[in-house]
């Protein structure tokens, strides 16, 4: 898909962290394959000036998500940390913590909307595709289906992904969350092109 971003346009990265890519018990090197297509979305965001968002799992100590996950991405933590590599174009960026899954319940990024108003597009990159990913895209796109928005939510599958770990083969969770998101009409590309 070929992409002109514009102030009508918005890309968002979700939990680019050391915890999910260089250490902890969640993460997996290899996602740090899609660092350079995410560097390349930044850089076409910014040249037209259109918000960029990233997501960064924060969580305190004793977050009841450990109960379904290990404990990662502490607050004050190198694992809740941006990953080096995107740390130039910090100044670009609007961060937004999260303490669950889906980014979309965080109170700053719910604030952040109310603030900012709708955008036609929103690209969603990161990680984890099958979760985080799929549990901020999916409620998007519920609610611009609630509120009957004319706004297309778009994934670029060469910009997200997963981890590989027993009980959990990378590529098929990849692949099954992408085509769940097809069938919740999200717009999902094999790439985005600026």
């Amino acid at each position: 898909m070929n992409y002109k971003s514009n102030d009508s346009s918005c890309l968002i990265i979700i939990d680019m962290v050391n915890g999910f890519m260089v250490e902890g018990p969640m993460a997996d090197a290899s996602i740090r394959n899609i660092i350079g297509n995410i560097i390349e979305l930044i850089k076409c965001f910014k040249r037209s000036d259109a918000p960029i968002l990233a997501f960064l799992d924060r969580h305190p100590s004793d977050a009841k998500e450990f109960s379904a996950y290990p404990a990662h991405c502490v607050v004050g933590t190198s694992e809740s940390e941006w990953v080096d590599e995107l740390k130039p174009y910090a100044q670009d960026v609007t961060f937004i913590e999260k303490n669950s899954v889906n980014g979309f319940l965080s109170p700053q990024f719910q604030d952040w909307m109310k603030e900012n108003g709708h955008f036609h597009e929103y690209v969603i990159t990161g990680c984890v595709t099958d979760i985080c990913v799929l549990q901020f895209a999916s409620t998007l796109q519920a609610y611009i289906h609630q509120h009957n928005l004319d706004s297309i939510v778009t994934v670029a599958a060469n910009a997200v992904d997963t981890f590989d770990a027993p009980n959990h083969p990378k590529k098929e969770f990849h692949e099954f969350a992408l085509t769940l998101m097809k069938q919740y009409g999200i717009n999902v590309v094999e790439e985005v092109v600026c």
